[in-house]
């Protein structure tokens, strides 16, 4: 927001309890932090929650009883038809419609993920089938997941959050696995992207990887289409996007270079020998920024238009 230049008339930060009475800086300020109920009775015209599913479904319909547009970052209300689930640079018509008044943004791998697709499928129609790898950082798995790989990349003899050692490898499962043999953050991913793109009959089939890396998530993306997508009307498609950066040889996306970098960053871009309706790309974004942050400050910004 202050990067952006944008002051609120009046900014609350509101937390628990146990917080409440502690101080944040912004925008040259600084700001007490009040508890929920607090807040609430100062009617605030948008609330960003970010604090957990629990608290979302206790606390969110509250506020907007008290006359607050919601913008959620948990998973609490992203299934919900009467909550629009949006990416502004995807779908921002589903804002025209908000009947809990409550905007539920995606987890992080889909927000980069939709990003990339929605200029592709504008251009090239309905994908017949989507196959998409992430490689997702151990922020992802919030600070937890942090101290689990600094603490074993320091020589330290601890378990950590993980199911698995996370220092020296990769672990294919984030989450508890279902009948189907697919574990939560793939099954998240491909559905909340039929959501968000309006294609409840899109075959995704998702891969998520947890890495061995701070920050960033990556994601190897290949998608067929139903006739010719080639490479470089891709390439000429996402020069010109909305919240992408395109990157070509020798350039090429790593999670490096995306840290602190609000775009999404795409590149190997090509197409399967033989067969120019299937196109491969590479994706990488900063999952805290573009996957989490930055979408609900984009919300922010749309929302205070209806207000």
């Amino acid at each position: 927001m202050a990067e952006r230049g944008i002051l609120p008339r009046e900014l609350i930060l509101t937390a628990s309890a146990r917080s409440a009475g502690g101080a944040v800086r912004f925008g040259g300020k600084d700001y007490v932090v009040e508890t929920v109920e607090g807040c609430i009775k100062r009617k605030p015209n948008v609330a960003v929650f970010c604090a957990g599913g629990q608290v979302s479904r206790e606390w969110a319909p509250k506020f907007v009883e008290a006359g607050a547009l919601v913008i959620d970052k948990s998973s609490a209300w992203r299934s919900d038809p009467d909550c629009p689930l949006v990416v502004p640079q995807v779908n921002p018509v589903a804002l025209e419609s908000i009947p809990k008044g409550i905007v539920a943004s995606p987890n992080c791998s889909t927000a980069g993920f939709v990003i990339a697709l929605k200029p592709l499928i504008e251009r090239f129609g309905e994908p017949r089938h989507i196959f998409v790898a992430t490689y997702q950082s151990v922020s992802g798995a919030g600070a937890g997941g942090n101290e689990a790989l600094i603490r074993q990349r320091n020589g330290e003899d601890f378990e950590g959050i993980f199911p698995q050692k996370i220092f020296d490898n990769v672990i294919p499962v984030i989450g508890a696995i279902d009948a189907n043999g697919f574990n939560i953050e793939e099954t998240k991913l491909a559905d909340e992207t039929r959501k968000i793109l309006a294609m409840p009959n899109l075959h995704i089939t998702a891969t998520a990887v947890r890495v061995p890396i701070i920050a960033c998530h990556s994601e190897a993306v290949t998608i067929e289409f139903a006739s010719d997508a080639s490479a470089d009307e891709a390439e000429r498609v996402l020069e010109c996007a909305p919240g992408l950066r395109l990157m070509k040889s020798p350039e090429f996306p790593t999670p490096l270079s995306a840290v602190d970098f609000d775009d999404v960053l795409v590149g190997r871009i090509r197409n399967t020998p033989g067969d120019r309706s299937v196109l491969s790309m590479f994706i990488c974004f900063d999952n805290l920024r573009r996957g989490a942050a930055t979408n609900a400050v984009d919300l922010i910004e749309h929302l205070a238009r209806k207000i």
